[in-house]
């Protein structure tokens, strides 16, 4: 994973998952961080007065505010002299700020941070993070704001048994497994009292071809609320990580759009990795 951009808009959210991100570069083998903030209407977090602000001013406020950043990633990348860090700043809207660049840069993630407000589902809803989610063309790290690195023994890969072959990206599961050492966690959550199809027997063992290879372990719950099962389960297991595909559970809307649970707001300080349909 040569490439991280780190989508940043300078709140204490986004610095800490910037920290995560770096601390994460080196057992990912990134060799390039890129710093990326989009000003697009939003002048006030350069510290440049909006009366006084203009397309000058707020581009070299928010390189300024990104150096500042750089130097508190310096520590945390440490003597890893193989991981440059890089400024990039212009007016785009942020969707498409990003994607432009990670085509530029042939990003192989996206990182961007939970904002900071004590509800997660309030955190999220109507947020950046939510439109970066759903648009995005780079597999999205989302760290929230409380999260600190940690190194991650074991990742949850929550999957609704839909379109297996043709979604499951296994290859690039794989490769996180393979560069964090972890133990991958099969999970599929269930409506309560819902019949298994021959359909879903199917899916089963289609899922089973494609990831038994990496030696996981497989779990099949039932629960009225999918929400709260993969995050019960994800802390149970000590999960460091989730992994999903957004098209998985109607993922947003299952997790952030209604009510959630005190026990999924509990395990919010757990990263949730989006990966993109193998075929999407």
């Amino acid at each position: 994973m040569q490439t991280i951009i780190i989508a940043t808009d300078f709140s204490d959210a986004s610095r800490n998952a910037a920290k995560y991100a770096a601390a994460l570069a080196q057992p990912l083998g990134t060799g390039r961080i890129v710093l990326y903030h989009s000003y697009d209407n939003n002048a006030a977090v350069t510290e440049v007065p909006v009366a006084e602000a203009t397309p000058r001013l707020t581009h070299e406020g928010s390189l300024k505010a990104l150096e500042q950043i750089k130097q508190e990633l310096q520590p945390v990348v440490g003597n890893n002299a193989g991981v440059d860090i890089e400024l990039a700043a212009n007016g785009l809207p942020l969707v498409h700020g990003v994607n432009q660049l990670a085509e530029e840069r042939h990003a192989d993630l996206v990182v961007a941070g939970a904002t900071g407000k004590t509800n997660l589902e309030q955190a999220l809803v109507g947020s950046n993070t939510v439109s970066l989610a759903s648009e995005v063309n780079a597999p999205l790290l989302i760290v929230p704001k409380d999260s600190s690195y940690t190194a991650i023994s074991k990742i949850v890969f929550a999957c609704d048994l839909k379109r297996v072959s043709e979604s499951t990206p296994a290859t690039e599961i794989g490769i996180w497994l393979e560069r964090l050492t972890a133990k991958l966690l099969v999970l599929n959550v269930a409506p309560k009292d819902k019949r298994l199809g021959p359909d879903i027997i199917s899916e089963q063992y289609k899922m089973h071809s494609l990831l038994d290879s990496l030696h996981p372990e497989y779990h099949y719950t039932e629960s009225d609320d999918i929400a709260d099962e993969i995050a019960h389960f994800a802390e149970k297991h000590d999960a460091g990580l989730i992994i999903t595909i957004p098209k998985s559970y109607g993922f947003f809307e299952g997790l952030f759009h209604r009510s959630i649970s005190k026990r999924l707001i509990k395990a919010a300080d757990i990263p949730l990795l989006l990966l993109k349909e193998k075929n999407g």
